[in-house]
């Protein structure tokens, strides 16, 4: 992880210690993540940084309450208004490494959660104004959080988060990004059960 070097790899700690189920979720986000940039045509720098964004893109979570965090039931209002700020907080962390692109890096994460129809957070933006990369993150991110034991629900069979997936394309996610993942599909259903 050449972008970050060594403060990412202390970062990567800090996050297992912190949360091993967030840790976890990013590596399988990092695998997703970089199947899709390649089925994209990425560069090798933009799967570089498609890697760093994909480690550090729950980040924040370091600084939202376990009470919040390991909810079993549905979030309140308040509740979920501050696990939103993981995006911001994850991206204020990123910005205090001196590296190389780490503006691009924060922006990315900070942006992972916008919706390409403009309903996400924490700016509202919609299409192509949401960073490439936080596109990509976006539709792994929510394809393996629903695939994946969380504390308020159990894991969803890779089936029901692709027919989500394609129910949302153009709303939630980037359209011609969902028909990549969409196409890589079976792949990435035999890597989820491996």
């Amino acid at each position: 992880m050449e972008v970050m070097g060594h403060v990412g790899e202390a970062l990567d700690a800090a996050l297992l210690a912190r949360d091993s189920a967030t840790h976890d979720h990013s590596n399988r986000v990092i695998q997703l993540a970089n199947e899709l940039g390649c089925a994209c045509g990425l560069s090798a720098h933009e799967l570089e940084l498609l890697e760093a964004c994909s480690r550090f893109h729950d980040i924040g979570k370091i600084g939202i309450p376990d009470t919040i965090l390991h909810k079993p039931g549905k979030l309140s209002r308040d509740e979920y208004d501050t696990i939103k700020r993981h995006t911001t907080m994850g991206s204020a962390i990123i910005r205090r490494i001196n590296a190389p692109d780490i503006e691009t890096l924060a922006r990315i994460v900070e942006h992972h959660h916008e919706r390409f129809d403009g309903k996400g957070y924490p700016a509202g933006l919609a299409g192509e104004a949401i960073p490439l990369l936080s596109r990509i993150v976006s539709i792994v991110d929510s394809f393996d959080a629903m695939t994946s034991y969380r504390h308020y629900h159990a894991a969803r069979p890779c089936e029901f988060a692709l027919e989500t997936i394609a129910r949302e394309q153009g709303a939630q996610f980037d359209p011609e990004l969902c028909d990549q993942f969409l196409n890589i599909a079976e792949e990435v259903i035999e890597d989820k059960k491996a």
